[in-house]
Order: structure tokens, then sequence, then C-alpha cells
């Protein structure tokens, strides 16, 4: 059988590129692993030393911030065993499948079953869509990381990213799971009793008492929240979640806060309805404030995500999500920079939305990085890309004199310092 190895590149400006595994690629190794494949990960987030062991098949996951790291990454693979074939899959491959031609194959969508296929030579194209595996929700392959050289804590303890679902109702138009609508791929969810055994199983083999849960929207559909809520109450762990604005209810946290929910993180965004709606967020400045508002009623801590820079974005619409922050006061802020990724609505379609010029200075492709401002590299009919740093630098400098309450990851710490 042959050998597989499926590489996550580091992300050079990332806050902390070393606050999570990969996900994706260790259900696509337990996946092969079921199928009798002889199947590695290499993470090689937070370092630049790409030592690759000899595979006959390597897979690497792609974002457009890392298309350069990814040309490297190829080379070393290439002067580890010249033979091998070169599979890349993830957001960016999924977005635009042509722009690979140094590559053997390119996966659009779920990774699983295309990478069987690739491996057990099933496949006549370059581009390979990617169908849904029988089981979208084996138990990740977490024995093929090293789990404790991650950072991201939950009250102080390591914690391990899960997911329950994948997939997203919502159709925002900075996102790029609108494009795995359009091939097909909906909402899919986890039974309750296979989320249990699975946390238990964490818990008895990996000593886990702490998870953060990585849905799109870990409280969508109440009744099943419910019911996996009563479950995660009994193994006694403590965990962090997305919630989503327009759509939770204050009962949704009061059964968080009491199955051991400490942190409930959502996409605000803005503080200003005509951006929500530009957004297409599909909700209100006032469903934000109550979101923030019973979380913190409930005694979870809340963590509130912004992104500013969406076209339509003014001086005036900063200090409106400026109020929105004063008066709704969430534990937590977080501030990204919008970028126009390929394969979102707007990415693909920016004069719709009023940018003028979208730069193709790839490096720049980022929301946040190390030292605390992101990537800029549009230009709007509301303001050139040189107007909007000066109101970002602004803005960024208010958020970080505004105090922080709850635990904090490490980097977010060292930035405080």
């Amino acid at each position: 059988m042959k050998k597989v190895c499926l590489i996550h590149p580091p992300h050079l400006n990332a806050s902390d590129d070393r606050l999570d595994p990969p996900m994706g690629l260790l259900y696509i190794a337990a996946y092969l692993k079921k199928h009798n494949v002889d199947v590695s990960v290499v993470d090689l987030s937070g370092t630049t030393v790409f030592d690759m062991p000899f595979a006959d098949v390597y897979g690497i996951t792609v974002y457009i911030s890392s298309l350069q790291v990814t040309k490297d990454i190829i080379i070393k693979c290439k002067e580890v065993n010249p033979k091998s074939k070169i599979v890349v899959g993830g957001a960016h491959p999924s977005a635009c499948p042509c722009s690979f031609e140094e590559v053997d194959y390119v996966v659009v969508g779920y990774g699983e079953v295309a990478m069987l296929d690739i491996v057990t030579e099933k496949v006549k194209s370059k581009v390979v869509v990617g169908l849904e595996p029988e089981n979208q929700f084996s138990f990740p392959s977490y024995d093929l990381v090293n789990l404790s050289s991650y950072s991201r804590k939950i009250e102080g303890k390591p914690s391990v990213t899960y997911t329950t679902s994948r997939g997203c109702p919502f159709q925002c138009h900075f996102c790029g799971l609108a494009k795995m609508h359009e091939l097909g791929f909906g909402v899919r969810m986890a039974e309750p009793e296979i989320v249990y055994s699975h946390l238990k199983r964490l818990k008895e083999e990996f000593g886990i008492e702490r998870i953060n849960f990585q849905d799109d929207i870990f409280t969508f559909n109440q009744k099943r929240l419910f019911r996996m809520l009563e479950l995660i109450k009994l193994l006694g762990i403590k965990f962090r979640c997305m919630g989503r604005a327009g759509y939770d209810t204050k009962e949704v946290y009061k059964r968080l806060a009491d199955a051991g929910c400490v942190q409930v993180a959502y996409g605000i965004e803005s503080g200003s309805q005509y951006i929500l709606d530009r957004m297409k967020k599909q909700v209100t400045v006032e469903d934000n404030y109550n979101v923030i508002r019973w979380a913190k009623e409930c005694k979870i801590v809340s963590r509130a995500f912004f992104m500013i820079g969406f076209p339509g974005e003014t001086e005036k619409t900063i200090e409106e999500t400026k109020q929105f922050i004063i008066n709704a006061d969430p534990d937590q802020i977080f501030v990204s920079n919008f970028i126009p990724y390929p394969g979102t609505k707007i990415g693909d379609c920016p004069e719709k939305f009023g940018i003028i010029k979208v730069y193709k200075d790839y490096d720049q492709y980022y929301q946040v990085c190390k030292d605390g401002t992101g990537g800029v590299v549009i230009d709007t009919k509301w303001l050139s890309k040189e107007e909007f740093k000066v109101l970002e630098l602004e803005f960024r400098d208010w958020i970080n004199k505004r105090p922080m309450r709850g635990p904090l990851q490490d980097y977010e710490m060292r930035k405080l310092k």
C-alpha cells in the first residue's frame, strides 16, 4: 500500500500559528486509516523547517496566504521522493482549482473520499470533486499529532478542537462556505450520541477535559443541541463554542452554562446596520446586543469578533461600531480586516460591492497577524486602502486600551505586555 503524508503548512503571519491542530487533515487521516492506508500527518505550523518523511502521495492544505510557502513545501517533497504525487486541497484549491499547474491533483470540497480515490488510482482527471464520506464524523486521528504542542487553553488548561457539524446555513458575502453550498454541500450534523462517545474517548484516552468546539454555529438546531448538552454535562468537561445572533435565545445560554460552557464567541462583525446588511449577515444590531447580554447574564464569557474594512466602511460606520462596543461591552474582542478571498461572493464579483481595485499581493491576504494589524488589499469607492489603514490603526489602538475580561490565550497575554 502506498504511503500518504498529509501536510499543514505554516502561516507565517499568524498571531499564534500553533493554536489548534489541523482538524481537516485529522478527519482525512482517520478515513484513510479506516481503509488500511499508511498515513502520517505533518503539521508545519510554527516552523520554517520542512523535514518531510518519504511518501508516495503528499496532500497539502492550501490557503491563499500560504501559496508561496506551499510551493516551497512541494519542492521539499519532490526532493524526498521525485516520483511522488502532489495533491492540494482546502479553501483556495476549492475556490480556484485551475491555479495549480505544478501539482498532480486538486481536490475541490471534502477530502476524505477524494484522497482515497487518488491513492487507489480511481481518478482520471486532475481536478477531483470530493464526495461526502459515508461517515463524516469518525473519530479524528488525534494520535498522529502531538496534542501537547498546541497552545489553546480553556480556563488555563490545554484544550483540543472538536467539530460536531460541518457547514453553515447562512451565506455571508465574505465567507467561502457559500462556495460549498454551490457544490451541493450543506449543513451536516453528528448525532449527539456520537459526539458524546468521541468526547468520552478524548477524556479517557488522552486526558482532555477542555474542548474548543469549532463548529461554525454550535448552537444550530436547538433540539439536537439540548440533547447534546445533556450528554456533555455527564462528562464534566468545560468548553467554548460559537453562537449565532438572531438565532440563539436566552434559554440556549442557560443550557450552555449548565453543561459547562465557559465562553461563547460570535461573528458580531459591525455595529452598523448598514454594514451588516451589505454583508448579508441576516442579523440586526439589536440581535447582537441580545446575545452578548444573555451570555453575561448566564456567567459565560462573551467573545465578539469584528470585521472592519468591508466595502461601505467609512469613518461613520467605524464610529457606530465603537458605540456598539461601549454599549454592549463584550468581555473579549477580536478584530479582523476584511479580505476578498477567492470563492466568496465579494471576492468573485468585487465591482458589484463598490470595490475599485483589488491588490494581488497574496502575502498580505491575512485578517490579523503577529503585530496586531491586518492586511489591506482593496480600494473602495468609500475609502482608499491608505485611508482605511489610518482608520484601522486608530480603531485597533482604541480597542487595545479597553480591558479584556476572562481567561486569555497566550498570544493575547503577550500582546498586552
